[in-house]
């Protein structure tokens, strides 16, 4: 059929035969794996052969009713899924048209004729990570919940604290956590639409859909989350924060809660902190050699003032933490004030800030000062009054580590001057600013050799042939073709030269520049050396790097 179809040539056919043999595998997959044809190209030419329509299951119509007709379990072995009922007929979803025992068996299994349509394994995969997993458990909790009446048709009359205490409710909770343990979820976010609640997982920085339970069960899902985060569940109207210890599958965590009144109800983000997993060094970081030697240098100083800058969430408090734990030792006296305190550091002093006590960074920080420290670490510049006391520190004899919110590393100078910070205070205690973001890794399962062509790469940076590496997508990798990922960082030094422009009012630009000419690694090109490498795609780095250049 795919012959006919022109879309593979007869010795691409005997080379996948012999591959075929040796690996055992069914034929449409070994010819996919060695590039002939793609999975897309194949489910068209098959439905075409067959008179069966190809479609793409993101723009198909799922009833989740239907869905749970089949068992995750025998979806997942007859590689089908279930679609719509019309006209007595079950519609299902198949990767392999070909296997006409499977529709069989789906038929005689659900009691129903069915009628098929093809997709693509990647398609078909991805809808059951969206349908299965956690649905199938939280699905089954839904129907006991229907069951016994646990939600009146009028929820205004029911107790928002028993509803959060009903055993279902507990359980879909649980569910959802646990399921994002496992699959490496930084972040949960339940928010509701008009008429349904939906659930996302932040994977490798990315969110996809999970689920989506009944709106009903959003007062009880939010409220049993605000009991646990020690939250104001009668509050609906303003923002509100708050934090729990769990242990999920012997793994303890900080689950930091977020809640946000939007037009359809509350939205929930829940961030998940690792306790158990220890603090990396920095040489499991992602620092290339040379930027890692130059940061070591930095901190090992006896003072001075160093700023990690990136995006919320793109790791700055974790390279801090695992700086200070390098140069931790019984001869110095290490202050942190943070909030919140997302590691627990041996050796160190960590303070909490509490604005409600009246502990805020600034006044923290004129208490540190008291104590006679040799290190300071404040969690974020966020204030005049704490960049000015931060500076006037590390002129005093301290080193004093901390963030701040820009993209790049050039930008934390024009940001503190934006502050209100003196240009001279800058230049006398500013001695370097780490700028990072989180970039996503290859998939090690799924990985595969290519070599782009040179006018592409030379577009992009990068001189010469080299062969690079990209993964293909899998079960693993959620079909992305990534899995993990690790810092791209930039490190600025601040010479006598960045100096002299800092106090001209140089722009950022003018001073970026001149970093280059002095042997300056932009984050671009510290992203192109993991490509060269193998760690990444040339993809991930313009994705990644792309508003800062």
């Amino acid at each position: 059929m795919l012959i006919e179809e022109g879309a593979i040539k007869k010795e691409h056919l005997d080379k996948a035969l012999g591959e075929q043999k040796k690996l055992g595998k069914r034929l449409g997959e070994v010819l996919i794996s060695l590039g002939f044809v793609s999975e897309e190209k194949m489910a068209l030419v098959l439905g075409r052969q067959l008179g069966i329509p190809f479609v793409a299951l993101k723009d198909a119509k799922v009833e989740p009713e239907v869905v749970k007709i089949v068992s995750e379990t025998l979806a997942r072995k007859y590689r089908i899924l279930p679609l719509i009922i019309k006209d007595g007929k079950l519609t299902i979803a198949m990767a392999d048209p070909l296997d006409v025992f499977a529709a069989d068996e789906i038929s005689r299994y659900a009691k129903i004729p069915v009628n098929t349509v093809v997709v693509t394994e990647k398609d078909l995969m991805k809808a059951y990570d969206k349908y299965y997993r956690v649905t199938g458990a939280v699905e089954e909790v839904i129907r006991d919940i229907g069951d016994s009446g646990y939600f009146p048709a009028e929820e205004k009359t029911f107790s928002m604290e028993t509803m959060a205490d009903e055993t279902p409710v507990v359980k879909i909770v649980n569910l959802i956590l646990t399921q994002a343990v496992r699959d490496r979820a930084s972040d949960i976010h339940i928010e509701s639409d008009m008429d349904t609640l939906r659930v996302r997982y932040r994977v490798d920085g990315i969110l996809h859909e999970v689920m989506t339970p009944p709106k009903y069960m959003h007062a009880g899902i939010l409220s049993r989350i605000k009991i646990l985060g020690g939250m104001d569940i009668a509050e609906k109207r303003v923002p509100q924060d708050g934090r729990f210890p769990v242990n999920i599958e012997g793994r303890q965590l900080d689950i930091r809660t977020s809640t946000m009144p939007t037009l359809h109800g509350e939205k929930v983000v829940l961030r998940l902190l690792e306790k158990t997993e220890g603090l990396p060094p920095l040489t499991e970081l992602g620092f290339s050699e040379e930027t890692l030697n130059n940061f070591m240098k930095l901190i090992k100083r006896p003072y001075g003032f160093i700023l990690a800058t990136g995006p919320t969430g793109s790791g700055k408090t974790t390279t801090l933490y695992s700086a200070l734990r390098s140069i931790s030792s019984t001869e110095k006296n290490i202050i942190t004030i943070e909030d919140p305190i997302e590691y627990n550091l041996k050796q160190i002093n960590q303070v909490q800030v509490n604005p409600k006590a009246g502990l805020t960074f600034a006044n923290g920080l004129r208490s540190i000062l008291r104590q006679d420290p040799d290190v300071i670490m404040v969690g974020e510049i966020r204030d005049l009054e704490t960049a000015s006391i931060a500076t006037h520190a590390a002129l005093t004899g301290h080193m004093v580590f901390s963030t701040l919110h820009t993209n790049e590393s050039v930008g934390a100078v024009a940001r503190l001057i934006d502050m209100g910070v003196e240009p001279f205070l800058i230049t006398s205690s500013l001695v370097g600013v780490v700028a990072q973001k989180l970039i996503r890794k290859v998939c090690p399962h799924c990985t595969e050799k290519y070599t782009d062509s040179p006018e592409i790469l030379k577009e992009i940076g990068l001189k010469g042939t080299f062969e690079l590496v990209r993964g293909k997508g899998c079960n693993e990798c959620r079909f992305t073709g990534y899995t993990g990922r690790e810092g791209l960082f930039e490190l600025l030094l601040i010479t006598e030269g960045i100096r002299r422009l800092v106090i001209q009012k140089a722009t950022a630009s003018e001073i970026k520049n001149f970093a280059v000419r002095e042997g300056f690694k932009t984050m671009r090109e510290e992203g192109l050396l993991k490509v060269v490498k193998g760690i990444t795609t040339i993809d991930e780095v313009i994705r990644v790097t792309q508003e800062i250049e």
